[in-house]
């Protein structure tokens, strides 16, 4: 199975809706959306979870309403992929979808739908159209959307010489001019082959965008929240991908935190560019601790992991197989994230007082971050890399091609050496640490001793610990350009948005090399999604149940 679908019938996957809707029970109340049989998009969760407001307050009915409204727009965008909210902040939305279907797929879609008896009404192929996106138009209204950023680096996908997209930008009936449109041109999947070949080191890639297909511009609206950033936007084609992703990050942080309404975000498909800055929204925040507030480390990378990418259809085995590492990207990024002008908390005109934050005119109680962080940072101790560098490494010494790289051959086997040639003496995040002081998911919402679940911690196929070897972080750390000679990370972390970026940044690092070691990377087999999310699930069910209290309600 290349991608998820509402009819894939896997016991991970149902495991997965479920945590998914518990975690997102800790902090607020929430509205479910069936989408069982895919009758809304079939690349979409089987429900829906649509946060309406935070737990502590009465739940926000939205009705069968948006349902109606779903119903009538969803074919506005290509595979029907609508407005979905999936992050919300201040009484705000943070939406994703794809980009506008062309008129031929909307009349072709509804013509079949006709055919089936699930579509209302058979209309001319002008009136088919303009009915979807005002439909389309109306759901964004609903969702309070104010801002629309259009990652797409065309103004119309073509392929053979045929529009197979359209865009907001596009449209030649000016129907968004009521929102602020942002054409904000990221490179696509393909682009991120070269993160291999630029050693990890995203800092060295450049975007070509004299391409024939490149003609969309960097286009944003004059308002102050643009001209207040400082910015060269006429320079955005001398920018590596790292400050293009800064820029933007800067600009979407800034418009959500002194912006009226939420944002929209989306690509092409919604299931590539659109997950890797919802995850990383998703990440910031948490990190402010702006949102997910009751959620520790593991548990917002579980949820960004299978919520943001896995549900909403990102091909994660194709991507593999053609070294189109997108998905990696989004985590050796957070690296940068870290910086304080991603920080919400500049925007915000209230702040933390005596353990608590009001948002949003609702009071928010703050988690045990402070626990959580100090345990994790505390728990980590790296040993020097080759070369010693920051974030420019050298050749990165874990590469995925067995055949030119021995050192990937190697990972499962007895004797796999570290960077440094020294085995052991790393303890993982999550360890009990020379004190004795251990974490646990019972005490501040931290991690428990067995940091993965499932098999990490436990002997691999060759009868070597993989939690004992020093192998699992330093690999990471050489992919993620972290690894810096005499500095470990207890020491040169302070903020707690800095040590809660980096716990979450290192979980996922144990997880990434625990694949390589089983060899399913190099693959790029069809287990490859099971593998990622089943080393978190079991920490995270261990998770007391009873202290999800918000508020859910199906809307069928």
């Amino acid at each position: 199975q290349m991608t998820f679908h509402t009819t894939l019938v896997d016991p991970v996957i149902a495991t997965v809706e479920d945590q998914c809707r518990q975690l997102f029970l800790k902090d607020y109340n929430v509205e479910l959306l069936s989408n069982q049989h895919g009758e809304l998009c079939g690349h979409y969760p089987r429900q829906l979870i649509i946060p309406t407001s935070y737990r502590e307050s009465d739940p926000v009915e939205i009705s069968q309403d948006i349902k109606e409204l779903i119903q009538k727009a969803r074919l506005a965008r290509c595979r029907s992929r609508f407005p979905s909210p999936v992050i919300y902040y201040k009484d705000k939305w943070i939406c994703r979808s794809a980009t506008l279907a062309t008129t031929a797929e909307i009349v072709g879609r509804s013509g079949f739908e006709w055919l089936q008896g699930t579509w209302d009404e058979y209309s001319s192929e002008w009136e088919t159209c303009d009915k979807a996106r005002e439909a389309d138009k109306e759901l964004l209204k609903f969702l309070r959307v104010k801002h629309i950023f259009d990652m797409m680096v065309e103004n119309k996908k073509v392929k053979f010489g045929l529009s197979i997209t359209s865009s907001e930008k596009a449209d030649k009936e000016k129907r968004y001019c009521d929102f602020d449109l942002y054409s904000v041109p990221y490179p696509g999947t393909e682009f991120f082959t070269e993160f291999r070949t630029k050693q990890w080191c995203a800092e060295k890639m450049f975007f070509d965008w004299e391409q024939t297909f490149v003609n969309a511009e960097l286009k944003l609206p004059d308002t102050p929240l643009v001209s207040e950033l400082p910015c060269e936007w006429l320079d955005y084609k001398r920018w590596n991908l790292v400050e293009l992703t800064n820029n933007y990050m800067s600009l979407m942080i800034k418009c959500l935190g002194e912006g009226e309404g939420g944002l929209l975000l989306h690509c092409i498909s919604g299931w590539d560019r659109t997950p890797l800055f919802v995850s990383l929204l998703r990440l910031s925040l948490w990190a402010d601790g702006a949102i997910h507030q009751n959620l520790n480390a593991k548990e917002i990378l579980y949820l960004t992991i299978a919520y943001d990418w896995l549900l909403f259809g990102h091909q994660l085995e194709d991507r593999l197989q053609k070294q189109e590492d997108v998905f990696l990207f989004c985590f050796y990024y957070l690296q940068f994230l870290k910086e304080e002008r991603f920080s919400i908390a500049q925007y915000q005109k209230q702040y933390r007082s005596e353990g608590q934050e009001k948002t949003g005119g609702h009071v928010m109680k703050c988690n045990s971050f402070d626990s959580i962080t100090d345990t994790v940072c505390s728990n980590l101790t790296y040993t020097n890399s080759e070369n010693g560098n920051g974030r420019s490494s050298s050749p990165a010494t874990l590469m995925l091609d067995s055949e030119r790289h021995p050192r990937s051959r190697s990972m499962s086997g007895n004797n796999y050496p570290s960077s440094n040639g020294v085995n052991g003496n790393v303890a993982s995040v999550g360890e009990p640490s020379s004190n004795g002081a251990g974490s646990s998911l019972d005490h501040g919402g931290s991690l428990d001793n067995n940091m993965m679940g499932g098999e990490i911690g436990e002997a691999n196929e060759s009868g070597q610990n993989y939690r004992g070897s020093n192998s699992s972080i330093d690999s990471w750390l050489m992919v993620s350009g972290t690894l810096q000679k005499d500095h470990p990370l207890d020491r040169i972390v302070e903020c707690k948005r800095v040590q809660r970026l980096e716990s979450v940044h290192q979980i996922f690092g144990v997880a990434f090399d625990y694949l390589v070691s089983k060899g399913t990377i190099n693959a790029g087999c069809s287990t490859s999604w099971s593998f990622v999310i089943g080393q978190l699930a079991d920490s995270v069910s261990k998770v007391a149940m009873s202290s999800f209290n918000g508020s859910s309600r199906s809307i069928t």
